[in-house]
């Protein structure tokens, strides 16, 4: 990254992977020269005659052995879930790779998706309230309630927590907690004038309370004060229900009037804000992508890697999703008098530490280090080492244990390249003993950059060159954690 930072954009457009690679070498290698240079100064001691780079074509080699066996034990997949995405960098990034930085505020808007009818046999709790009748929800990312609002219905079939088989053309969903009270309010009078023109930073008022005729809403039962005082308006509440009884009721979708459900979400749902249901889109979010799990929701998003809209958000196609994007669904929500408020919300947001801009959560196909393989083998070794102080056992046993999958692939040039061929056509990998054991010996002998400037036929082994025509190399890195880590 700083390589391409010092470079203007004419000689940018210049550059072939492999020249990038070797400014980003060259970079690379005076940057350890001078900190060896200055860890000489302090007086530690080394072998700095002979220093260990992970750029060195012996390491490159032992690093593609150690994925290699990783991945035909199981420990290594590909898959379409929703990871850290820099649009700045382009790439996934890692945890590691983030920072939060003070002061980032989004624009929050409280929203309304009005309830049509309960999909299930059983009786209907809310018939009385119908048509009138709406959830409420909030979100900090106005940009994902379109995020999976296509053109094509997908339709899909899941099994709910009462052995009823629910068939829905969704891609979307409201999630509630099980466990938590609804209730079911009316808008009486506004209590005060929280209108405020758009623009000015300061929250304001969408066209749903402005409204003579203002929709019944369901939210959380004790939220209902705050609700009262944020919004300035009186709300009656008409009836109670838990969050389990509303499962299997459907909601019009705002941005293109499809029939979605209203599903059971987990303890991530709270009262601590918002109202108590949680839009969910699969592709933009971990627990969103949980749920969607559970109820067969498609992982969709339509978001491409410049982190703007694609031609599947219809109308918002081309839009930056954290600027023009998001407010263009925030006006359209309110010309379509599905907006209560917007409302600015100052809270911790990841940025990538690289470029200082903000990152999104997006759905792709990544490479995962399956953590749950083998957590129990790195708990019982951290069991069985001494540690001092003492008390550092307890951090990175808990650090640990709550470790989720590690998504490895990275969407840049430089690195190490995962050593997978996709097939041109069906774009499954091929993966296996041979094909690792023939770029391992490449790889010590010419090194990583071989992955670039050599043919698929000849970075294919023997048993497969006759296919080459067939494969494609892919053009994904691995993280360089995964480079640090494989020191063996």
């Amino acid at each position: 990254m700083s390589v391409l930072q010092a470079l203007d954009h004419n000689a940018r457009k210049d550059l072939t992977p492999v020249k990038l690679r070797a400014k980003a070498a060259k970079f690379a290698k005076a940057t350890v020269k001078t900190q060896m240079a200055s860890f000489k100064r302090f007086g530690i001691w080394g072998d700095w005659d002979h220093p260990y780079l992970t750029l060195d074509p012996e390491y490159e080699a032992a690093q593609i052995e150690v994925f290699g066996e990783m991945a035909l034990q199981g420990y290594i997949y590909r898959g379409r879930k929703p990871v850290h995405w820099s649009p700045s960098s382009r790439t996934a990034l890692a945890e590691a790779e983030l920072e939060y930085p003070e002061g980032h505020v989004s624009k929050s808007i409280y929203a309304i998706f009005r309830l049509v009818s309960r999909s299930s046999t059983s009786g209907d709790l809310l018939r009385e309230f119908l048509p009138n009748l709406s959830l409420a929800i909030w979100t900090t990312t106005p940009w994902t309630i379109p995020a999976n609002a296509d053109n094509d219905v997908i339709h899909v079939a899941y099994q709910t927590r009462n052995n009823d088989v629910v068939a829905y053309g969704i891609d979307s969903a409201v999630a509630v907690n099980p466990k938590l009270q609804y209730a079911v309010v009316e808008v009486h009078e506004l209590l005060g004038d929280v209108s405020i023109t758009p623009g000015d930073g300061k929250k304001r008022l969408g066209n749903v309370l402005k409204e003579q005729k203002k929709p019944f809403l369901i939210i959380a039962s004790d939220l209902l004060s705050t609700l009262e005082e944020k919004w300035g308006a009186k709300l009656v509440v008409k009836k109670t229900l838990l969050g389990s009884d509303l499962e299997n009721y459907k909601y019009i979708h705002p941005i293109d009037s499809r029939e979605c459900p209203v599903v059971l979400g987990g303890d991530y749902i709270t009262t601590e804000s918002g109202t108590g249901l949680v839009h969910t889109a699969p592709g933009h979010g971990q627990e969103d992508y949980v749920t969607g799990l559970k109820y067969g929701l498609p992982i969709l998003s339509p978001v491409d890697d410049d982190g703007k809209f694609t031609e599947e958000a219809g109308r918002f196609s081309g839009l930056d999703v954290l600027g023009d994007g998001n407010v263009a669904v925030i006006e359209y929500l309110d010309q379509c008098t599905s907006l209560i408020m917007v409302e600015p919300y100052k809270h911790k947001y990841p940025y990538d530490w690289r470029t200082k801009k903000p990152t999104i959560f997006r759905a792709t196909e990544q490479w995962f280090a399956s953590v749950e393989g083998f957590k129990e083998a790195a708990m019982d070794a951290i069991n069985k080492v001494k540690w001092v102080p003492s008390q550092a056992e307890n951090r990175i046993s808990a650090m640990t244990s709550s470790r989720s999958d590690w998504c490895i692939s990275r969407q840049r040039t430089w690195g190490v390249p995962i050593p997978v061929f996709y097939h041109v056509e069906s774009k499954e990998p091929l993966l296996n003993e041979e094909t690792v054991d023939h770029i391992k010996s490449i790889f010590s002998q010419k090194g990583s950059d071989a992955w670039w400037y050599m043919r698929v036929e000849d970075l294919l082994p023997d048993v497969y060159r006759h296919k080459a025509p067939e494969y494609e190399k892919g053009t994904d890195t691995m993280d360089v954690w995964f480079d640090s880590g494989s020191n063996i």
